[in-house]
């Protein structure tokens, strides 16, 4: 699934940069949600959960079965989906906007791929959070969900000024951050983290760990550079914050793990 995504990656910036994605093209945008997530997914299903051990040298050594995964998936989709559904008729608990079809066609007001967006989104937190709980709790996931919720605030950071800017949804007002009200981030970070209790605690071996950085850092670094495009330098600020502190989780994660060892 990677070659997939970061082929469309490649492809999609190229054209986001330069000349734009053609109107013929448009349902690309949605497809790359869609990757997105499928990739972020593949990364999980290639982990290892946690059990309620201590050393984890001895770990039992199984990955999570697709079953589950395709359930923990299926839940956020729908909880990200009915969420956007319910901001889009009522502003509540993002704020007043609508959105436009470039995503994707719209189901009572929201693109169907907006669902991807957050299973993509989630699961980029959880696989970047997944390095130091080492027992399956539900006091290790509600740590794990307050780690997730403020990586994907970050990301949010960049994506939601930049997609405003560029037609995929219109915000209400012009208060908050680039136009985006606060609240919005705000129930990002919370429905985010409850959202991330549907997967297990994991760990990851260090490539998928790696590959799962760079995935967050490329989506930041992609975002950023249209930001910088749309002179939103807030939110490069808080593009080029979240590549150096995806890159420092990951070696200091490793550092610890090596430590157990």
């Amino acid at each position: 699934m990677g070659w997939i995504f970061w082929i469309w990656y490649g492809i999609g910036a190229v054209l986001l940069l330069t000349i734009g994605v053609p109107k013929m093209l448009d349902f690309s945008n949605g497809l790359f949600l869609v990757f997105y997530a499928l990739y972020a997914l593949s990364l999980i299903r290639r982990s290892q959960p946690q059990y309620n051990m201590s050393d984890w040298s001895v770990s039992k050594r199984e990955s999570i079965t697709f079953s589950r995964l395709l359930m923990a998936a299926v839940l956020m989709w729908l909880g990200g989906m009915a969420l956007e559904w319910m901001g889009v008729h009522t502003g509540w608990p993002f704020g007043e906007y609508e959105y436009s079809s470039i995503l994707g066609g719209l189901v009572l007001g929201v693109p169907w791929t907006l669902g991807f967006a957050w299973i993509a989104v989630v699961s980029s937190g959880i696989l970047l959070a997944s390095g130091r709980a080492v027992t399956d709790s539900m006091r290790a996931r509600l740590l794990r969900a307050v780690q997730v919720g403020v990586w994907i605030i970050i990301l949010d950071l960049v994506l939601d000024p930049v997609a405003d800017a560029r037609g995929f949804w219109t915000w209400g007002g012009d208060s908050g951050f680039y136009g985006v009200p606060w609240s919005n981030f705000i129930a990002w970070f919370i429905v985010g983290g409850v959202l991330s209790l549907t997967i297990p605690i994991i760990r990851l071996d260090p490539s998928v760990a790696r590959q799962s950085v760079f995935l967050y850092q490329g989506i930041l670094f992609m975002f950023g550079l249209l930001a910088w495009q749309q002179g939103l330098i807030g939110s490069v600020i808080a593009g080029v914050i979240g590549i150096a502190l995806a890159e420092g989780s990951y070696r200091y994660d490793r550092r610890q793990q090596v430590s157990r060892i």
